[in-house]
């Protein structure tokens, strides 16, 4: 990667285009979820019991996510292929002039595949594709939090080869290789009020160019990110009617290289007379600010710092570990509660490497690990039809201070729905509704500064989850 010098004045980034570190970090997988930017609606019928399934898994091919030690047991082939709808809805409300932007998401897709293989009692074989981490936010560019970003989207889907084996009549186990692609992009909006002039430490904002002054857009693309892990479960029949089970999903690290490209916008500010003094020539080299800055736009000027470039990152998905109990309460009625714990610790600070190296930025995210109660009951209604419910609360991941239109979560709550339908002896059919009532969180929409408050805002959350789930028996 070749770095060119560049003159004083353009040493110093914009801020907002300084957070396309932490940006780009944050993108890391929540369409609007779980912790973090976790997605775990990987199987409609797990979903319907809103997660619990870690002691007793719907024997189907989802048992490759939810744990991999449940496959054995299973007769040829098995495919489940379906997918979760997330409606995700959301404001934030302004504390000084209290208007409310409402989040523009669209409904999106989470899509997950598994086939399974039982080569005998107690050997069986699967592959699985599912995105258990992903975020897509979508805002007015008009929006204050634009400065922050207003289109983004993310994807790290898992690709799992499972072994599992029956070890005794009561304990199987399972795993094995996780193999990790991530794409990513971000589109956020740079503010000229925070940028030094040429060869001053005075920002335009002190020479009267107003805060949140929109005057580039910028857009990063990371894409082919592979990284690699492993996955490993166990089950326990402890006696005829409880289970034991944990599964635990290894931290995968990707390195990201990418593209960032931006766009000047014109600000329509005429030229302001300290500049004059300050630049040391006449003023009408410069008749407009915008005449000013266009330079460094310019991909014919080796100097500019706002033209096309690489970029490199390397982010971490966190690892999993779920612990869970399942209580066959009737010979219809099953009850279950797994609890989960996620290292979302892992995700403490990122390193954004531009082509330009005065670009490079280093953010401090502080993460914190997180835990989350998942409670479950299945109730056999008849020998072809199955109803689930269930309960989930988790703990938000990020800290105050990271609270911003990208990814504004708080602690949640969720309800979940779902039925299960033995069709004929070679499909089952399994469909669940999951709400997602998250608590209103103080949050901000524009950067970090001495002397300005950490939060200037309300964000609101909510999502309603459909999944879809069929399964095949060949």
């Amino acid at each position: 990667m070749t770095h060119r010098s560049t003159p004083p004045y353009w040493k110093r980034l914009p801020a907002a285009v300084a957070l396309a570190g932490l940006m780009l970090v944050l993108l890391i997988p929540d369409t609007a979820r779980a912790q973090g930017f976790g997605v775990y609606e990987q199987g409609s019928c797990v979903m319907g019991r809103a997660g619990a399934g870690v002691a007793t898994t719907c024997n189907d091919a989802s048992d490759i996510f939810f744990n991999p030690a449940a496959l054995t047991g299973t007769n040829g082939t098995t495919i489940s292929l379906g997918t979760t709808l997330i409606a995700a809805g959301g404001s934030f409300t302004d504390d000084i002039t209290r208007q409310t932007t409402d989040l523009q998401n669209s409904p999106i897709p989470a899509p997950h595949l598994y086939a399974s293989y039982g080569v005998s009692p107690d050997l069986a074989v699967g592959l699985g594709v599912f995105v258990p981490y992903g975020l897509a936010t979508e805002w007015d560019r008009t929006f204050d939090g634009a400065f922050e970003g207003y289109d983004n989207s993310v994807e790290s889907i898992y690709i799992q080869p499972t072994v599992s084996y029956q070890l005794t009549d009561r304990i199987s186990v399972g795993g094995g290789p996780t193999i990790v692609i991530g794409n990513v992009e971000l589109n956020q909006v740079a503010d000229l009020s925070s940028v030094p002039l040429p060869g001053s430490e005075i920002t335009f904002g002190e020479i009267g160019v107003p805060f949140h002054t929109a005057f580039a857009d910028s857009k990063l693309e990371g894409s082919g990110a592979t990284g690699f892990g492993g996955h490993l479960g166990v089950q326990v029949e402890a006696t005829d009617r409880i289970r034991l089970g944990a599964r635990f999903l290894t931290p995968v690290k990707l390195d990201y290289e990418g593209t960032a490209t931006f766009e000047q916008i014109e600000t329509g500010i005429p030229t302001i007379p300290p500049l004059n003094d300050i630049l040391g020539q006449p003023v009408t080299i410069f008749p407009t600010l915008d005449a000013l800055l266009a330079n460094q736009f310019n991909p014919s000027n080796e100097d500019a710092l706002f033209v096309e470039q690489d970029i490199e990152t390397s982010l971490t998905m966190p690892a999993q570990l779920v612990l869970g109990v399942s209580v066959d309460a009737t010979d219809r009625l099953t009850l279950m509660a797994d609890y989960q714990w996620t290292s979302w610790s892992d995700f403490d600070e990122i390193t954004l490497e531009f082509e330009r190296e005065e670009l490079t930025q280093t953010r401090q995210e502080n993460y914190s690990n997180t835990n989350a109660v998942r409670l479950g009951a299945e109730y056999a209604l008849t020998d072809a039809v199955t109803l689930r419910g269930g309960y989930l609360f988790n703990e938000a991941a990020a800290p105050d201070e990271v609270v911003t239109p990208l990814l504004p979560e708080n602690d949640r709550n969720h309800v979940t729905l779902g039925v299960g339908w033995q069709t004929t002896d070679f499909l089952q059919l399994n469909a669940a509704y999951q709400y997602l009532g998250q608590n209103d969180r103080r949050g901000r929409t524009r950067g970090l500064a001495e002397g300005r408050p950490d939060t200037n805002g309300l964000y609101s959350f909510d999502a309603h989850l459909f999944g879809l789930t069929a399964t095949l028996s060949l």
